[in-house]
């Protein structure tokens, strides 16, 4: 959470009769440095306009001229005016993607160093102009608040997804994507062009690729989608993408060389580097349905989890991998090739006669070693061709080249960008919570918010993050619609966390600034979905000083009006008004929500919150916890901090064998009650334990059974659950508490805090 003390959008004018009318800044990203000051500056067709760009600025320019045309009518001249607009390249930046922006009543100079530093000051100065100009109305003045803005991005890699092989999305979709990315200054666009489901990229050796392998009838998903389309048109398959073949609809489509050629050339305007992945071993099943050869066991199907893969010990699947990479890279200048390495099935590999045989010769002690060698194989031709390669966190299970770009996205595998840097690789930060904006419950907040890299992660190495992602997964998104709804206003929150200094970024602030963005997105024709939920997320500061709790309440909503009581009671508008940071001391029952228009709405919050007795005691672990979920370490039981509703958000501390630790309170302590809280989320193979046991001591050797809780949770459950597991331990007195949690299930066991009074 970053808290600054700046308001959300900057309000200029001077404390006196002679005031001008505010003028509201609502930039987003929110630039490194803003400061403004009380003139004005009249922007007109009597305004000059001075280049001095040493002829590196061209196409900025002609972009900045067509910008003039929509928002005055017309474009500069360079004939003496009223005032100038000065465009200047400076020496170059350290970071070419910096800029400077002054604006004083007479003149406003925008320079930097670099054609794309000079790109992103005129995001900036666009967002200074009228909306009404993105819908044809124009001005005969603009009046421009004097500001000075030095600003530069802290991640080179800022960047967006899109998945065209589950459904395709026309040429017009992704030239208008690439325009809104550029306007919030994301620099990249990684297009997912092949899948199971479809191989969108003409390969001119391979026709049969697109001839049969971009087209399907209708699968599950579509299925799924067509259902869903009866309650939300949005859910429909767009109609230009199917064609009738003898009576039977054939879903699909696919990008011509050409058209990706000129698509690319087309970004490259706007500073968007479109980098492609041909996902591979597996996710090939779009391919191998054509050449069946190209698996081990010569036929396209699913495994036990995922399709049939590529056949890594098979000298014909290079000979088909180079070849198509070979056209990729004719295609794509970016230095970047992605080359998925993803949820590769390796039954096959394992029933494989050769796949065993070659491994054996080669010293390979199981699959993922296999894996890595078809990796590293295929890396090693991309990199003497001159690319750099970017490969999903699964393929380090085998080991992995120092070299490789690492893109993490399973989250609940903890400590991967730890284990990436530490061997070398750069890390692009996408994790699927909360970069998956396929995700129906991607939550703003969360984007904007959410730590990304965990407790332990080495500081010292944090150069090697390389930058952020986020993914739009379109197994049940057909149409550029839905589309739409899944990405926005999500990117903007993306954006200014990718681009803006930490100082920079501020939660408060951007709701209020993203508020007055939605305006300028009509106008652009997106097609957002914005229902800020009223759900509050509380943040816990235990102060061991003072023996007590600090609680901050946040939601989506813009200065919301929060009322809360600490005894579980539902508040009203009679309860204690949130102004901020409260404490408890002690415990409470903490109930909150947010209030409209004097009525409560849903959903209430419910927190428990305990300054406990065993809060700083020493905790002995019998067992281990799992180091991929480690929370606080060996302090994480007597922290006083408990989890959310994620067991991955660092509080939660996970274990696959029994959960058995010893607390030392220091000396010998009147025991009145015990509570632990367990999750379960039977999906990813979380459970809850048999039973939680707790026994006392005086020395630590000799323990004597106090309490013993059953779990009543049935393993059935499918909804996710968090259970208390508390009782009286009646007054004992004892030094040292033993608390035993069976993992009947050998699943997960995860459990935040032992609280003990």
């Amino acid at each position: 959470m970053k808290y600054l003390a700046f308001f959300a959008a900057a309000f200029l004018g001077l404390a006196s009769c002679n005031t001008p009318e505010p003028i509201e800044i609502s930039l987003v990203p929110y630039p490194s440095s803003l400061e403004t000051g009380p003139d004005r500056f009249n922007l007109s067709s009597s305004t000059q306009l001075i280049i001095d760009d040493q002829g590196d600025f061209s196409e900025e320019i002609a972009f900045f001229q067509s910008m003039m045309q929509q928002a005055i009518g017309q474009k500069l001249s360079d004939k003496s005016g009223e005032n100038i607009i000065e465009i200047r390249k400076t020496e170059s930046s350290e970071n070419p993607e910096a800029y400077h922006l002054k604006i004083t009543a007479n003149k406003m100079t925008l320079e930097a160093g670099a054609a794309e530093g000079m790109f992103y000051g005129l995001m900036t100065l666009r967002q200074l102009l009228p909306i009404g100009m993105e819908a044809g109305e124009v001005s005969e003045t603009i009046i421009l608040p004097e500001l000075e803005i030095h600003d530069q991005p802290i991640y080179d890699w800022r960047a967006m997804h899109l998945d065209v092989s589950r459904h395709f999305f026309s040429m017009d979709y992704l030239r208008r994507y690439v325009d809104l990315l550029s306007f919030y200054k994301l620099n990249k666009l990684h297009l997912h062009l092949t899948d199971d489901q479809g191989w969108r990229i003409e390969i001119k050796k391979y026709p049969e690729l697109t001839e049969q392998g971009a087209w399907r009838t209708f699968n599950d998903q579509d299925s799924i989608c067509i259902e869903k389309s009866k309650e939300d048109p949005r859910f429909a398959l767009e109609p230009k993408h199917i064609e009738m073949r003898n009576g039977t609809p054939y879903y699909g489509g696919y990008y011509t060389q050409e058209e990706l050629k000129e698509f690319v050339s087309y970004a490259k305007t706007k500073h968007v580097e479109i980098i492609p992945e041909i996902d591979m071993p597996g996710h090939m099943m779009a391919a191998i349905a054509i050449f069946p050869e190209l698996a081990c066991n010569g036929e396209a199907a699913w495994g036990d989890l995922f399709s049939t893969p590529l056949c890594p010990v098979n000298e014909e699947v290079y000979t088909f991998v180079e070849n198509v990479l070979t056209e990729v890279m004719d295609i794509f200048p970016s230095k970047y090739i992605h080359i998925g390495a993803d949820e590769v099935e390796k039954k096959t590999w394992e029933e494989s006669a050769v796949a065993q045989q070659f491994m054996k010769e080669n010293g390979m002690q199981n699959v993922n070693e296999l894996q890595s060698y078809f990796v590293n194989r295929v890396s090693t031709f991309l990199q003497e061709n001159g690319k750099e390669v970017v490969v999903w966190d699964d393929a380090m299970a085998g080991g992995i080249d120092p070299q490789l770009k690492v893109m993490y996205w399973r989250n609940w595998v903890a400590g991967v960008p730890d284990k990436a840097v530490q061997n070398g690789n750069e890390v692009i930060l996408a994790p699927g919570d909360p970069f998956y904006f396929s995700t129906p419950n991607s939550k703003l907040f969360d984007i904007y918010n959410k730590p990304l890299l965990g407790s332990k992660f080495p500081k010292e190495l944090s150069h090697k993050i390389k930058g952020i992602q986020a993914c739009l997964w379109t197994e049940t998104i057909p149409s550029e619609a839905l589309g739409d709804a899944m990405l926005f206003p999500n990117v903007l929150a993306l954006a200014e966390r990718a681009w803006s200094s930490e100082e920079s970024q501020d939660w408060d602030s951007f709701k209020s600034r993203l508020v007055n963005q939605l305006p300028r997105l009509d106008l652009l024709g997106v097609k957002y979905k914005y229902n800020p939920t009223t759900k509050l997320v509380p943040f816990m500061n235990v102060d061991t000083d003072l023996q007590q709790i600090g609680i901050t309440l946040e939601s989506e909503i813009s200065e919301p009006t929060i009322y809360y009581t600490t005894d579980g009671s539902q508040p009203t508008t009679d309860s204690n008004l949130y102004e901020g940071e409260f404490f408890v001391k002690g415990s409470a029952s903490i109930a909150a929500a947010i209030f409209q228009d004097g009525k409560i709405t849903e959903p209430i919050l419910h927190k428990q919150v305990d300054y406990h007795q065993a809060i700083g005691k020493s905790v002995e672990y019998h067992k281990p916890w799992n180091k991929s979920y480690p929370a606080g370490d060996a302090g994480s039981m007597t922290d006083g901090y408990r989890g959310g509703e994620s067991y991955n958000d660092g509080i939660w501390q996970g274990f696959t064998n029994d959960f058995e630790v010893t607390v030392d309170m220091g000396k010998k302590t009147r025991l009145n009650s015990f509570s632990a809280s367990f999750m379960q989320a039977a999906g990813p193979g979380v459970f809850m334990p048999e039973y939680v046991e707790v026994s006392i001591s005086d020395d630590g050797e000799n323990f004597e059974t106090a309490l013993r809780i059953d779990n009543n949770v049935p393993v059935t459950e499918k909804e996710k659950v968090v259970k208390d597991f508390k009782g009286s331990l009646e007054g004992k007195e004892a030094r040292y508490v033993k608390v035993v949690a069976l993992n009947v299930q050998r699943g997960f066991l995860f459990v935040d805090e032992l609280v003990i009074n």
